[in-house]
């Protein structure tokens, strides 16, 4: 069995195929891969975590300078396997509460077989509640964002001089 959290990433607008082509599936679990070496370094960059990436490049710089400063060369190894192993634990919140810190939106959570059975479990249930057209903005009148403010001394603006207007108060 397998158990996704569901994201939806900021800015949510636009038809409900869209947004549902935009959902994130975040794994919940144990990310095994991070046990190969500096693996955690390349997820991040693969899943574009720019902060969690530079944040990782300094913990394995102060870890591997702890390990050999512990232990010499024999055990340099050992407090990096350690925030490996951690990594592999944290791997999903990590991504998670990097997609609401942009603004995201906690959307569920759904379990299954696999992936494609997760998918398909959550957007039966998702879809029917979400409306068909998101509603549009309205729009500024166009006509009033381009005339200047009245005037308080009774002056008024008739236009640029070389286009026929006079740049002078009222005759």
């Amino acid at each position: 069995m397998v158990a996704y959290t569901v994201y939806e990433p900021a800015p949510a607008s636009g038809d409900r195929a869209d947004r549902a082509a935009s959902l994130v599936f975040v794994k919940d679990g144990f990310l095994w891969l991070s046990l190969i070496p500096f693996y955690p370094v390349f997820w991040l960059l693969a899943k574009r975590l720019w902060l969690e990436f530079a944040a990782s490049l300094a913990v394995y710089a102060a870890l591997s300078l702890l390990g050999e400063a512990i232990g010499g060369e024999a055990f340099a190894g050992l407090p990096i396997l350690i925030a490996q192993i951690i990594f592999g634990f944290e791997a999903g919140a990590i991504q998670a509460a990097s997609i609401e810190r942009n603004g995201g939106r906690f959307q569920g959570s759904v379990s299954g077989r696999n992936r494609a059975e997760c998918e398909r479990r959550f957007l039966e249930s998702w879809l029917p509640e979400q409306p068909e057209h998101a509603a549009p903005k309205p729009a500024a009148p166009a006509t009033q964002a381009l005339r200047p403010p009245p005037s308080s001394s009774g002056a008024s603006w008739a236009g640029p001089p070389w286009n026929g207007g006079s740049s002078g108060a009222k005759a």
